[in-house]
This record gives structure tokens, sequence and C-alpha cells, in this order.
């Protein structure tokens, strides 16, 4: 474990102290992986004494496994970077809890949990794939520039009545979800799934997460719950643990919880638009100008100008599945061009003005599926990317975007394949994160696009098998 990062002795006592007196005989310690996958481990509490000193010993294995867990994938030859292989026998990597993200879990009986850094053995310093790394350098460099980043996001789910833990053979069609008829901010259907959404609620209140809204969405079964906003990183904590809170209680209800972009061709996709804003050395937002037209100053401008000019690049970190680009059709409340506009959904980038405090952007290109720490280092490293450069995002669009013809001047990547050719040969992505996670990255993502180059489709059979 690097030096920097060993638990303060005296915090660590004080947790130990107050997990003992909380009754707490079970402890949790996890991180994300690349897709957003907690990984982890549960312990005796006897054991908390010795984890806070030296950290959870994790076999750095999990980094090549695809999201289901069908076989690892191996390191290309000349590949860059780091890059777990079996040449080196998969050795240790090192969990360093974060003190200030421990909680109790209320779904589980005397359980708490603590939230993790990846840091390699002997004084490594970070795992240089990490998401949550690659975020904390992005806000570090919003900090030398002088500012705080706030940010927060909204998503969608899925609850279905599909059996937990299973090989999920059916087809797309014959999915169960909650209800059968959709119903968009519907009140009465609200009220009828009150008792699940409010236990969801609930608990996430009770764990710590700042829930703001909820509602039904606009597919059958389909929910969306927003947080509040705080400083990027904690923000960012509070998605990754939300998501992967909400699947646990879920399953606990017999349902099966999912922030896949599109589980069915003919539901709405789930999203995660996200919000951001900065603020300077005096906490004084610097988005909003009231004297500037439309009320969005020249910092918010060039910020949005830097999101539009990188977003093709970073495509593939907002949209990081083959099933994520099902998402990108007309009226979908995806965001998939680089266009910005005042309080316009058809745009990706939204611009809300709302005074000195909540003038913010709403990028709007992300699905459910996206690694919260990964979205959002991307939009941060846009926008900052825009200020340095003083990158002009053009007039903001007041008309139907969806309904232009085709314009390749801003059209984003529509596929895995296209996105990820574009981040790997992107310059502005290598500065904003490292060659060792942007390699990473595309090793994984490409060896998923060739698992399903393989598999025939139910749309292939019933286009295909009768008429050929």
């Amino acid at each position: 474990m690097s030096e920097h990062r060993v638990t303060d002795a005296a915090q660590a006592a004080a947790l130990v102290t107050r997990l003992e007196e909380q009754g707490i005989r079970t402890v949790m310690m996890g991180g994300a992986d690349t897709p957003g996958v907690m990984r982890g481990k549960r312990f005796p509490v006897a054991q908390l004494p010795r984890l806070l000193a030296d950290g959870m010993v994790l076999c750095n294995v999990f980094w090549v496994i695809p999201v289901d867990e069908s076989d690892l994938v191996q390191r290309p030859a000349g590949h860059i970077g780091y890059f777990p292989t079996e040449q080196n026998g998969y050795p240790d990597i090192i969990g360093v809890p974060d003190l200030s993200t421990a909680r109790t879990i209320p779904w589980h009986d005397d359980t708490a949990f603590i939230l993790c850094d990846w840091d390699l053995p002997h004084g490594g310093g970070p795992v240089p794939i990490s998401p949550r790394s690659a975020l904390r350098s992005v806000i570090e460099k919003a900090n030398d520039a002088g500012y705080t980043p706030l940010s927060a996001l909204e998503l969608e789910f899925y609850l279905l009545n599909e059996p937990i833990g299973t090989e999920h053979k059916k087809r797309a069609a014959e999915l169960s979800p909650l209800q059968d008829r959709p119903s968009t901010y519907g009140v009465v259907l609200g009220s009828h799934q009150e008792k699940l959404a409010g236990l969801i609620r609930e608990q996430m209140l009770a764990y710590g997460l700042p829930i703001e809204a909820c509602n039904p969405e606009t597919g059958p079964g389909q929910f969306e719950i927003n947080l509040h906003y705080a400083e990027s990183m904690q923000a960012a904590d509070d998605a990754f643990l939300f998501k992967s809170a909400v699947k646990e209680v879920a399953a606990q209800q017999g349902l099966l919880a999912t922030f896949m972009a599109k589980p069915n061709s003919d539901w709405a996709g789930n999203s995660a638009h996200l919000h951001m804003s900065l603020r300077d050395g005096d906490g004084r937002g610097v988005f909003f100008d009231a004297d500037a037209p439309d009320g969005v100053s020249t910092t918010m401008r060039h910020f949005i100008g830097g999101v539009l000019a990188t977003m093709s690049d970073f495509t593939a970190l907002m949209a990081p599945t083959a099933n994520s680009y099902r998402r990108y059709v007309p009226y979908s409340w995806a965001g998939y061009s680089s266009t910005w506009g005042i309080d316009n959904r058809s745009c990706g980038v939204r611009a809300l003005v709302e005074g000195p405090k909540g003038t913010r952007i709403e990028q709007r290109q992300a699905g459910g599926d996206v690694n919260p720490y990964l979205a959002t280092a991307a939009v941060l490293a846009g926008g900052l990317h825009g200020i340095e450069n003083q990158i002009e995002p053009g007039d903001p669009a007041d008309d139907d975007v969806y309904g232009r013809p085709f314009d390749p001047s801003i059209a984003t990547p529509r596929s895995l394949g296209e996105a990820l050719d574009r981040l790997e040969q992107s310059e502005i992505a290598r500065r904003w994160f490292t060659d060792d996670l942007i390699n990473h990255f595309v090793v994984m993502r490409r060896a998923e696009l060739g698992d399903q180059s393989r598999f025939v489709t139910d749309w292939e059979v019933d286009r295909y098998l009768e008429s050929l």
C-alpha cells in the first residue's frame, strides 16, 4: 500500500469503536471495476482493525472479467500498460478503505460498508486503470484551475419479475416488467407502486444516499430516482452505491433491477443524465452571468464548448456496451448529437439557467449502464478542456434537433466499435486520462464486441429464417 493512503490510526480507532457500539458484526468492503460492478469481500467485524491498517487484499483478475463472467480476456500481444494476465499469476491488489464513506447497510442485519480505492501493493500507488482514481485525477486538475466541480445523476432502471442469479435465456420481448403499462409521472400508478418505491427510497436514505425525487418513467416497470447534487467525487460515489443498493433491495423482494441501457426494443431506454456545474474558490457558481445572453457566462459557454468538442471522443466512456447504442434513436430522451440548447431536451447538452446557484449543464448522452466515475470524469474533462482552450459552442439550438436531417458535423458514434476507434485515437482522452486506462478499456470493450459478433440474434432469425 502506498504510504500516503494509509488509514489514519486515530480515525480508524474511532470508526471501530462506533461500529462496535452499533452492534455491527459484518463489514463489507468494495469498489468499482471498469464496467461499474462492485467488487469486494465481507469480513467479521473483528478483522476491521487489520483491514483499516493494511487494506483488503484482492486478486487483480476482476479487471479482465467481462460483465457476464463468461471467460477471462487475455492481454493482447504488444499491449502497453497495466493489464492483469496469467503470465504473472494474477497478483494481489489492495483495497484501500475510504473512512469517509463508512455507513451501515439498513437492508442487512448488523452490517456496515466501506468504499475502497484500488492500490498496487508495496507502495506502488493507485491501480492505473481504476475508475475512481481516474475521476480523482480530473477533479484535482479542476481544483488546480481554481474550480470545485459539483454534479448529480438522474438514474433510471427497470424492475422485472425475473429470477436473480440464473442464466437469462428469455427473449427480450418475454421479459416480465413490474407493470405491463407505462405511466410517465403517473401519480395513480406511482401510488400503486409506492409500497416498493417507498421501500427503496427509505432504504437509500437510511444508507446515506441523498434521494431527491422518485417517479414512474416512460417504460413499463421503469423508475427514475434523482440524487441531490454534491461535490463530484461524492456524487459519483452516491450513484455507484445507489446502483448496487437498488439491485440488492429489489432482489430481497424477488425482483431483478436492471440499469441496462435498453432491455427491450419496444421499451424506453434507461438514461443517466448527468448534471454539472463549477464553483470558484469563494464558493460562488461561475456558470451564471445576469448580463450575458441567456444568463450563460463565458466560463459556462467554454465549458459547454469543450463538452461538445470531446463528445465523440468520449462516447465510449458514456456508452460502454453494445446495447448502449440502442438508445440512440429520435425522441428517446437520449442526447446523441453534439448540440446544446437552453432547456432543450433534444440536444446532447441541455443548459439550465437558474440563477447564481442553480445554473448548470445536463449532459444527456449516458445510459443507465454507465460507470458513474468514468462518466463524471469524461464530462468534467471535456468542460475543462473547453475552458482551457476557450472553445465556443456556437449558438444554442432552439428547434427540435431530433427532427433535423442527418448532419455528420454534429453526429456522435452510433456503435461501440466506432466509439472505441475514436477513443483509442484521441489525444485529448489520453491527456485527461492515462494510456493505461484507455488501452485497457478499449481491449475489454472490443472483447465484448467479439463475443456479440458470434451470437445469432432473435432479429436475425425473425428476418431471415423463412425468407432465405
